[in-house]
């Protein structure tokens, strides 16, 4: 794949991707034609875009075996940014998701479509710690990564109390916390932190939370996938501001 392009499969991250003029060639099954790939199609059409009518076994080659639907797109890589605290300025009672230095592709494309679902207002993560941004984890985020605000900083302690001095509340998962998430408040401005599958958070990260909650489990499981752990913070989040 050529610099500054990814591949982007199944509909929702293509639509996505359509709606923010990232698609440059659109690959789609040609014996597929119900009303949900013509609709698809005729959205392509609109935009003047490139369609490739595709076999199966070509639309698995660019897929790389990721499940595709019958379409595959051609798009522009999500990049990430600098400069969070300037782009929270304009944002009332913000909601962050704070991933800090996950390892596995997998899991970070899983919390950026989660906190898309969510109506995350960003996603942070260090520069040059974890994995970053790579084209799996744009997969696995089926859009998510295209129509999220993501940002990798390079200072990440004083980032961290910079959102503090923003008047963000820092909220850590951390399985062996005291605190209960659905005890806690997180109507107000707030940056959830997920660490590392490893190891949970860093030192340097924990030590600037506010606070640590748990998500509360039942029997002789007491952790939770980093990605899902993340989510049920963040609609929980959502579910609050909503009854407020």
């Amino acid at each position: 794949m050529a610099d500054g392009v990814t591949t982007l499969c199944g509909f929702h991250a293509v639509q996505v991707a359509l709606s923010e003029n990232q698609v440059r060639d659109l690959y789609f099954d040609r014996r597929r034609v119900d009303r949900r790939m013509q609709t698809l199609l005729d959205a392509a059409k609109a935009n003047h875009l490139s369609l490739k009518a595709s076999d199966k076994a070509e639309l698995d080659r660019l897929s790389g075996g990721v499940r595709h639907q019958g379409v595959v797109a051609i798009g522009k890589v999500a990049t990430p940014r600098t400069g969070l605290i300037r782009f929270l300025e304009g944002i009332e009672c913000p909601l962050v998701l704070a991933l800090d230095a996950l390892q596995d592709p997998t899991n970070l494309g899983s919390c950026l479509r989660k906190g898309a679902a969510a109506g995350a207002d960003a996603i942070v993560m260090p520069r040059r710690k974890g994995c970053g941004l790579t084209p799996a984890a744009v997969r696995v985020a089926a859009g998510g990564a295209n129509s999220l605000a993501i940002f990798e900083e390079g200072n990440w302690g004083p980032l961290l109390e910079a959102m503090k001095s923003r008047g963000l509340w820092l909220i850590g998962l951390d399985e062996h916390a005291s605190d209960d998430v659905y005890q806690v408040d997180l109507s107000v401005a707030l940056a959830l932190v997920v660490g590392a599958e490893d190891r949970g958070l860093r030192q340097l990260t924990r030590q600037r939370c506010d606070q640590l909650v748990r998500i509360p489990t039942r029997g002789p499981v007491t952790s939770l996938n980093v990605a899902t752990a993340a989510g049920i913070a963040l609609f929980e989040a959502q579910r609050q501001r909503r009854s407020h």
